[in-house]
């Protein structure tokens, strides 16, 4: 099996989580969450861990709305600003914020982190792309 980084994204209209995963490890984990300049971070972290596929939440349980218009935009956006072609997937984020809030709250109370109680984003990302990974890369 060929070894190689994905990127895992919350998109969220006032900041973004980001994760990192590898595929022969078959695990992610939070990276993560830029609040301005989204472009040029993705941008960095694409090329400082060559990334070979993006990951992104989409909400599949709602109704077609403007979040979907906004996460599609982004991903465009993000596409177009490359100057190389790289997949990007949409993959259903059913429950991350709910566990992610969950997650965050554990870490803290137990003293693994003391980010804001806010900064969860990247938990998020970290479990859509586990997620995607669990679902997608087989032995």
């Amino acid at each position: 099996m060929n070894n190689f980084f994905l990127l895992g994204i919350d998109y969220g209209s006032k900041k973004i989580g980001l994760a990192i995963g590898q595929s022969v490890t078959r695990n992610s984990r939070p990276l993560k969450v830029i609040y301005s300049n989204y472009k040029d971070e993705i941008k960095k972290v694409i090329h400082e861990w060559d990334i070979k596929k993006i990951v992104i939440g989409y909400p599949e349980y709602k109704n077609e709305n403007n979040i979907h218009k906004e996460i599609k935009f982004f991903a465009k956006d993000i596409q177009g600003s490359l100057d190389f072609d790289i997949e990007i997937i949409f993959h259903d984020e059913l429950l991350t914020s709910e566990m992610a809030r969950n997650s965050f709250a554990e870490m803290r109370n137990s003293g693994i982190t003391k980010k804001k109680s806010s900064d969860y984003d990247d938990i998020s990302a970290s479990i859509i792309l586990q997620s995607w990974i669990n679902e997608n890369i087989i032995d």
